[in-house]
């Protein structure tokens, strides 16, 4: 019965494995789904068809394969492009989520303490 919860534990952190540690070509495929061309309305590097997307694409490769984090990777194209080249800002910019969520909750409270002051 140990041997077979071992095996069991041991499938599941194997089949988590990639998710934890994404290879390169995972790594690349997120990051060029994720950034902007600059050139094209509103494509990604994965989908545009432009030379400057193959450009774009190659210079990313390279970071991955250098070992850069995500973090590094993030840096570098937002200090050349500025924010608009990400595709997913709200991942970064948390208060883009927190505002309208305090905004929101003191609009609550107001409203609750409103609705009890009058009873």
């Amino acid at each position: 019965m140990k041997n077979k919860f071992l095996t069991f534990v041991l499938l599941i952190s194997l089949t988590a494995l990639p998710s934890i540690f994404p290879d390169n070509e995972s790594r690349y495929e997120q990051w060029s789904k994720s950034l902007l061309c600059p050139v094209c309305q509103g494509e990604t590097v994965f989908d545009s068809p432009s030379e400057y997307a193959d450009d774009m694409g190659a210079i990313l490769l390279e970071q991955i394969n250098n070992g850069l984090t995500d973090d590094e990777i993030y840096n570098f194209w937002v200090s050349r492009y500025g924010e608009r080249i990400i595709t997913n800002p709200i991942n970064r910019n948390l208060e883009i989520l927190l505002i309208p969520l305090l905004i929101i909750s003191v609009f609550i409270f107001m409203f609750v303490r409103k609705l009890y002051a009058k009873k």
